[in-house]
């Protein structure tokens, strides 16, 4: 039986210097060869879409800045990257989450997962695309957000995974898979097959979101940094701190089990085995996630239907054909010497044609119901 490891630490503000402190001591204690032998770290943190660090919907800069400073010290060679949620451009994420600073303090390599190409995956009935940038580095550093979630209640380290799929894919699987249940197994499909390649997860509490996250909730005061090398020993202690069950976090369980994993066998510090936040706002994510739990299948067919979105060509376009080139599935053509189309049925919607275009020509079109962000 797996006896993984979650370290806790009581961080009251974003001091770098006693986050750096806090890191050191997390990472003193990974096991894996991978660290001394590896040369090129990815750190890849939550940055679900263009918020400012005060608004506790990203990662903070300065628990990025702490790892970023002590693989630097160590002589690593840093990639720094993430896709976000949404249809706003990474360099605009990047520049409001307070990262492109960063990555110009420390000379970084900024990655967007969106571009670089992509593999596709299968676990079971499922094949997950995933970006080439997690297999183009040796070590793997996971940093999530402590927030809660109306999909999966909970989003810490695994959910943060998800930023590995490139573009508007992450929202077609959202369309494909619209009930808590069927993404969960989403999730746990996404944890087979990269999970191991995770050398280590931090979860960034010491400000959080509960209420109505991942994006429009409350910022709440958590004062606590998590960190494991395992992914679903911190995602269960994280979320049993806040407030939840195990059985109020869909994925939870399947992950635990697929690593062998009991909760009671979890070893954690002892200051931290009765500690609860008292006053986390749960109540409305746990509700909202059970009347999603399930999803008949003629409703979710419907979903569908009615649910979509994909990328035009504009009039402001100069068809300079970089779209076309830059089309990892060729589902771009110029046709008759007019402006490029996209062939609907061949987009996988990886937003590279959108990020890539340097006329900023590329628009998303949007269901009624997709606008509104159901």
């Amino acid at each position: 039986m797996n006896r993984p490891t979650v370290e806790i630490r009581k961080i009251d503000s974003y001091d770098l210097s006693v986050i750096e402190e806090a890191v050191s001591s997390f990472f003193s204690g990974i096991k894996s060869h991978k660290i001394n032998r590896c040369k090129r770290v990815l750190i890849k943190p939550n940055a679900l879409g263009a918020y400012p660090p005060e608004r506790a919907v990203t990662t903070h800069p300065i628990v990025l800045e702490a790892i970023i400073r002590y693989f630097l010290d160590r002589k690593k060679e840093i990639w720094f990257g993430d896709s976000s949620g949404g249809s706003v451009s990474f360099e605009n994420v990047w520049q409001t989450c307070g990262y492109s600073s960063l990555a110009e303090k420390y000379h970084l390599k900024v990655v967007n997962f969106s571009t670089l190409g992509f593999r596709e995956l299968s676990y079971k009935d499922k094949k997950i695309k995933i970006s080439e940038a997690l297999f183009r580095c040796g070590i793997i550093i996971n940093v999530g957000k402590y927030k809660t979630h109306q999909l999966t209640a909970f989003t810490g380290a695994l959910k943060n995974l998800y930023g590995f799929v490139p573009g508007l894919v992450k929202s077609e699987y959202h369309r494909l898979y619209p009930d808590t249940n069927s993404f969960a197994e989403l999730l746990t499909a996404l944890y087979a097959v990269i999970g191991n390649r995770i050398t280590y997860s931090i979860i960034d509490g010491i400000m959080g979101m509960d209420g109505n996250g991942p994006s429009a909730g409350k910022p709440h005061h958590f004062g606590l940094l998590f960190g494991s090398t395992s992914i679903p020993a911190v995602d269960y202690i994280a979320s049993h701190i806040m407030g939840f069950q195990l059985k109020d976090v869909p994925y939870l369980s399947s992950v635990l089990i697929m690593d062998g994993i009991l909760p009671s066998q979890i070893k954690i510090p002892v200051s931290f085995r009765n500690y609860r936040i008292a006053d986390a706002d749960i109540n409305n994510v746990k509700i909202i996630q059970k009347t999603l739990k399930y999803v008949p299948d003629i409703a979710r067919k419907a979903f569908r239907k009615v649910y979509y979105f994909y990328p035009v060509i504009s009039e402001r376009c100069k068809q300079c054909g970089i779209c076309v080139k830059s089309c990892p599935v060729k589902a771009i053509s110029l046709q008759n010497k007019t402006k490029p189309y996209i062939h609907k049925e061949q987009c996988i919607k990886c937003l590279c044609c959108y990020e890539l275009c340097p006329y900023q020509a590329i628009d998303i079109k949007k269901s009624i119901l997709a606008r509104l962000g159901v």
